[in-house]
């Protein structure tokens, strides 16, 4: 009898079904997976990262946190879902600026920061994350691979001014560059819509102002070592 109530008890109340990294999901399961990052993207752009909580993510989703468990074993793992996604999507909008290269130097790193600037201000969820988050090592290292793919445009329209500037000299002036970028962008994220433009033409103009010399001082002392 205990045997039979134990077995009835078991079948009424089956497991639920928890995280499994290695679980290959159909189209319809990626198709959920992706409604639950933009609920979660929704709710960290709202409250941040530390306010959020795997039950807003999942009331926002209009699922219960059960099944949000399926896909995510927790916040950290959300997280660093949406940044790995976040930073290759901008990664790749990076990459496309001026393919054919017809744009100026000014134009052309105007237009870089203009597309980091847009980025982020459609995703404002995505500096937060990158912050404020715990990241996996994956995403980590798609923070990483983003931050290189500015560094290398700002070397590569140097070097393309100036071919007698070196890799490791041009590399180092895009790190420079990314700081300041980023220096900046801390305070952008907090600013009022009002002193936004303002912060956002103080940014384009501090890279520039810094990069602009660079070529004009190189260049100079091209032409006099050449006139020796």
């Amino acid at each position: 009898m205990q045997v039979f109530t134990y077995m009835r008890l078991f079948c009424e109340n089956p497991p639920v079904t928890v995280f499994d990294p290695n679980r290959k999901h159909n189209a319809r399961g990626e198709q959920r997976r992706q409604t639950l990052l933009h609920a979660a993207a929704a709710v960290f752009a709202r409250l941040g990262y530390h306010e959020t909580t795997t039950n807003s993510i999942a009331t926002e989703a209009g699922v219960s946190p059960a099944t949000l468990y399926q896909y995510f074993p927790n916040k950290e793992a959300i997280a660093s879902a949406l940044a790995s996604m976040y930073a290759r999507e901008m990664a790749e909008a990076e990459r496309a600026i001026d393919s054919e290269g017809v744009l100026r130097f000014t134009e052309a790193i105007g237009e870089l920061i203009d597309v980091c600037i847009n980025f982020n201000r459609k995703r404002p969820e995505f500096h937060s994350l990158v912050v404020d988050a715990p990241l996996s090592p994956v995403a980590r290292k798609d923070k990483q691979v983003l931050g290189q793919v500015f560094v290398d445009f700002i070397a590569a329209r140097l070097r393309r001014e100036l071919p007698s500037l070196s890799r490791s000299e041009a590399a180092h002036h895009g790190q420079v560059a990314l700081m300041i970028f980023r220096g900046i962008l801390d305070e952008l994220t907090i600013a009022s819509p009002h002193a936004r433009p303002r912060l956002q033409q103080a940014m384009r103009n501090a890279v520039l102002r810094y990069l602009t010399p660079i070529l004009k001082e190189s260049k100079a002392a091209a032409q006099l070592e050449a006139h020796k």
